[in-house]
């Protein structure tokens, strides 16, 4: 008789495999115990079988069943199988249809050849599902407590900490930081993946893709940007997207830096692709002295040979890019050298971030005794609704002048530099175009015909209203 085998662990917090291994050594021995040939052995590792994502080892199971490749299923017990209806279904169906046994090592074997075998399959998945469910409920519970005490309780590695998810890791921190500058002066996601790509960080996962199963997995944009909207970065503890409090590890950025970056990254203009990540320095930025369209560049870039083109429909000018970036950069580069040049960088009108933090500090604990309050009965429910909702509207007004206050610094190490011309040099073009975008508007004017020589008179250049 020829058997498949399935094996599942819902975590693998090590990443070791350690868990599947065992079922494997347990399955196999069954099947040499009853004579059985095992024909596949399908593997979902550190995958929850509550249905929320697919799994790619049933999947391969049920396939492998209807085209009777086998007779028999081995597995752990029936949880491991399926801990969901719609898959419960799916697989008894197939069973049934095929003759199908059910070997299991903690558990009965269940032959769908019979009435009284299918009753007993039925009656066991119930008993699974109620198993889980209560476990659920109770791990729900522990996970919102430890959440308000702001304690780790488990799971992968994050990226800028160690396994315990407390000690920082110092390189993968440094980067975390450049990552948040980057992302609140407007560089692209991408850029920053590209970025921690080349100084050999990786997401800690594995790929799943063919020919390259088990392979580190690289930074992408949609990685990158997981890893700067984790409140964690700041030293904060979070449940299911809400911010519960202070956790038990020092953040790596200040709070105020992660909420501007929240408020970057989930602003519509980024989320549906209107930030602009041009490779030249002024394409989208600039535009056209004659009509006002923005200027896109164009031209055989291989060759060197890049121009400037106004995008309106009668495209006033086309003109070399080169002399246009060059005198755009030195403007820039003069601007932040200048003796008030710091003067940038600041804004009276905002709150200090410091007394920001602990004002939200003190609205989060506030919140915690309303529930206590309520629970001792010196609350009605409407006396706790009303008195939560004021809380909450005046934390996320706190929470926004946090924001506010992490996207000040942009221009610091510019500033702070004892060589501008050096520091500039040394910025990739995604940040050039930040700083540009941020300090000044350039309108480039067509040359004038015949001419050879860059004047700079067609390059008008105005502080930033």
């Amino acid at each position: 008789m020829k058997a498949l085998v399935y094996l599942r662990i819902s975590q693998d917090r090590t990443g070791e495999r350690a868990g599947v291994d065992r079922q494997r050594d347990d399955c196999l021995k069954r099947a040499k115990e009853r004579g059985w040939e095992v024909v596949g052995i399908e593997t979902d590792n550190d995958i929850s079988a509550s249905g929320k994502r697919r799994r790619p080892g049933f999947e391969a199971m049920l396939k492998a069943i209807e085209a009777g490749k086998a007779q028999v299923i081995i597995a752990w017990d029936l949880t491991r199988l399926q801990r969901s209806r719609r898959d419960e279904v799916r697989l008894y169906e197939l069973c049934q249809k095929h003759n199908m046994r059910l070997a299991l090592i903690n558990g009965a074997e269940l032959d769908f050849q019979s009435a009284a075998g299918r009753f007993v399959a039925d009656s066991l998945g119930s008993v699974a599902r109620l198993e889980i469910e209560l476990k659920s409920d109770r791990q729900i519970r522990a996970s919102r407590q430890a959440a308000a005490a702001g304690k780790r309780v488990g799971g992968r590695r994050p990226f800028g900490y160690d396994a315990d998810g407390v000690t920082v890791r110092p390189a993968e921190a440094a980067a975390i930081k450049a990552g948040y500058e980057m992302a609140l002066a407007g560089v692209p996601l991408a850029e920053i993946a590209r970025r921690w790509n080349a100084d050999g960080f990786t997401t800690g996962q594995t790929r799943r893709k063919e020919g390259h199963e088990g392979q580190p997995s690289p930074w992408q944009a949609y990685s990158v940007r997981m890893v700067l909207l984790n409140p964690r970065n700041a030293g904060l503890r979070s449940y299911k997207g809400e911010v519960m409090g202070k956790a038990e590890w020092a953040g790596i950025v200040p709070e105020s830096t992660w909420r501007a970056a929240d408020a970057t990254l989930k602003h519509p203009d980024r989320r549906s692709g209107t930030v602009s990540t041009a490779r030249r320095l002024l394409s989208g930025l600039a535009r056209c002295g004659v009509c006002g369209s923005t200027v896109h560049a164009g031209g055989a870039a291989r060759a060197g040979i890049v121009a400037y083109r106004c995008s309106g429909s009668m495209g006033h000018f086309s003109r070399m890019a080169e002399p246009v970036d060059e005198y755009v950069g030195k403007a820039v580069v003069a601007i932040l050298s200048r003796p008030d040049a710091a003067d940038l960088l600041t804004d009276g009108s905002l709150p200090d971030a410091e007394a920001m933090s602990m004002q939200a500090m003190s609205l989060r604990a506030r919140l915690d005794s309303l529930a206590v309050d309520f629970a001792d009965g010196a609350l009605t429910a409407s006396q706790l609704r009303t008195a939560t909702e004021r809380l909450r509207e005046k934390l996320a007004e706190v929470e926004a002048s946090m924001a506010d206050v992490g996207r000040v610094d942009k221009l610091g190490d510019l500033v702070a530099a004892e060589n501008v011309q050096q520091v500039w040099d040394a910025k990739s073009v995604p940040e050039k175009r930040a700083v540009i975008d941020l300090l000044m508007d350039v309108v480039i004017h067509p040359p004038g015909r015949g001419t050879r020589n860059f004047n700079p008179a067609t390059v008008e250049i105005a502080p930033k209203k």
